[in-house]
């Protein structure tokens, strides 16, 4: 299979691109030139604007002067509709199939749990900031495809974790200094009375479900995909102890208080801490039913893991 990726340097992106390659795809890496173009031997890495058509093409061109169709092209970056809207410009007659990276966030909040894919999208108070625009993205995506008759795979992950990157912390953010505070014996802060919902996705299962998109255009649409189940804010913070190797101590402080305690800090952002505070709790049987999607890594498992690759990188120590 031949591939597009755009966005796929970086974490979830980055194993992506390894997966495809591992298999023996004809994989090709369209990178923004932000950072070095790290990818697995045999991968094609080009540099473009990719809010700019005629330069994404010109470099998928290279010095050949055409550009061979690509079965699939999987946009991983799509933050925002003017950015889903000029790759889909640049790609339309050049792929088969558009898969786009989206996010459950723009169902938040919740209004049935667990949310399926027919949650209802409702326009986000301002302190919720980017996943309006996820959602506006989404929907350029499904006009644009329609209108270019593009088979069309929105695929959108819970909470990202897993070894490569630094987790969710429980106040929203993905902040060294959480994990390294409790690590240093500072009580692990939780959001109200801790039974909030969040459901983390292994960064390896979700990249596992591009892979299986990418396979199966005849089942174009939209899903959710994640771990298996949620878990509480408590038992989150009981995972991270326990991985962490302390005692788990735990303060629960009411949302509106940590934005009080945290305004005009670097830690503060209104966003994550109401985002994080809502539940999180989505079902994947439709990725499992049309896609064969099936998570490998359980929750426990991750934190596990994220933990250990934060202690062996040197972003978190003992001491």
């Amino acid at each position: 299979m031949k591939v597009l990726i755009i966005g796929g340097t970086r974490y979830l992106g980055r194993e992506v691109t390894d997966r495809l390659a591992r298999r023996g795809d004809d994989v090709t890496v369209l990178n923004r030139g932000r950072t070095e173009c790290m990818v697995p031997e045999g991968v094609n890495c080009v540099t473009a604007d990719i809010t700019d058509p005629e330069t994404v093409v010109k470099a998928l061109e290279g010095t050949s002067g055409r550009v061979d169709r690509f079965d699939a092209c999987i946009h991983m970056i799509a933050m925002d509709g003017s950015r889903a809207a000029s790759v889909i410009d640049s790609v339309w007659g050049l792929v088969d199939h558009y898969i786009q990276c989206g996010s459950t966030g723009v169902f938040m909040p919740l209004q049935h749990c667990p949310a399926d894919e027919d949650e209802p999208v409702e326009p986000p108070a301002p302190e919720w900031g980017g996943f309006g625009s996820k959602a506006e993205s989404d929907q350029v995506a499904r006009e644009m495809c329609a209108e270019y008759d593009l088979p069309l795979t929105i695929l959108r992950p819970t909470n990202v974790m897993g070894p490569g990157d630094v987790p969710i912390d429980l106040l929203g953010g993905r902040a060294p200094e959480f994990f390294q505070g409790i690590l240093d014996g500072r009580p692990i802060t939780v959001p109200n009375h801790g039974e909030g919902l969040l459901q983390p996705g292994d960064v390896r299962d979700l990249a596992d479900a591009f892979v299986l998109a990418a396979d199966h255009p005849e089942k174009a649409g939209e899903y959710n995909i994640s771990s298996p189940y949620a878990i509480t804010h408590n038992y989150y913070a009981e995972l991270l102890a326990d991985a962490l190797g302390v005692e788990a101590q735990v303060r629960h402080v009411e949302v509106d208080d940590l934005i009080e305690e945290y305004e005009g800090t670097d830690r503060f952002s209104v966003r994550g801490i109401r985002f994080f505070a809502e539940h999180m709790c989505f079902t994947i049987e439709k990725a499992r039913r049309e896609l064969g999607y099936e998570p490998q890594y359980t929750a426990e498992d991750s934190v596990e893991q994220t933990v250990r690759w934060m202690f062996d990188s040197g972003v978190i120590s003992r001491g």
